[in-house]
């Protein structure tokens, strides 16, 4: 491995670190700053997406643009409000989510053969797929309860579109990454993406079914 390389890994995994020690403090710390800590992340992500530049496709005004990225965190700072405060459900949701880009990188870099969308995003493919949701699914059985293992399926489906979708925005746009704020791993939408379709779904279905 080169110098450079060595290097990056190193940012990366610094950052990676950092960036797992802050989110989960935040959230087990208190009501308080686990909300902050989501309206703070919306918020940056809000400015990202305000500040990229226009892309072929990008018809739709401003006022409509700036809701994409900040319902998903907008409803983990609802659950915040819940009385009594409990951190367990939102700790586990980040760490389905987590797992299934883990899941989805470990399969797919020595298994995968079919690409899932390669226009959008190449590096991904039906065996990490399969992968990530099943690590999600693991998740969520070994956290919440055995039945609740459809769900972190679902979350790890929904973390994938989520991705792609950041992934094809980017792409329009002539963006590697959304920002510059993690060294290593790109802007807050890089590392949020799979938090845009599945926080909301996560959340509704919580106060459905847990409360």
């Amino acid at each position: 491995m080169s110098e450079k390389r060595r290097s990056e890994t190193w940012t990366r995994a610094l950052t990676g670190s950092v960036f797992v020690v802050v989110v989960m403090g935040a959230v087990w710390h208190s009501p308080w700053s686990s909300a902050a800590l989501w309206d703070v992340v919306a918020t940056l992500a809000w400015v990202e997406w305000f500040k990229a530049p226009k892309g072929p496709s990008s018809k739709w005004p401003k006022a409509v643009l700036f809701l994409f990225p900040v319902p998903a965190l907008a409803a983990l700072h609802w659950m915040c409000a819940l009385e009594p405060y409990d951190p367990w459900p939102i700790l586990s949701f980040l760490w389905m989510i987590w797992a299934n880009d883990t899941g989805a990188y470990l399969v797919g870099k020595p298994l995968g053969r079919h690409k899932l969308w390669p226009s959008v995003s190449p590096g991904k493919s039906w065996e990490g797929f399969a992968g990530g949701v099943v690590a999600s699914a693991g998740v969520a059985w070994a956290t919440l309860g055995m039945e609740w293992w459809g769900l972190g399926a679902l979350m790890g489906v929904l973390s994938t579109a989520g991705d792609l979708t950041q992934s094809a925005w980017k792409r329009r746009r002539g963006m590697k990454d959304s920002g510059t704020m993690l060294p290593g791993h790109g802007g807050i939408l890089d590392r949020f993406d799979g938090f845009l379709f599945a926080a909301p779904v996560y959340v509704i279905l919580w106060c459905i079914f847990a409360l």
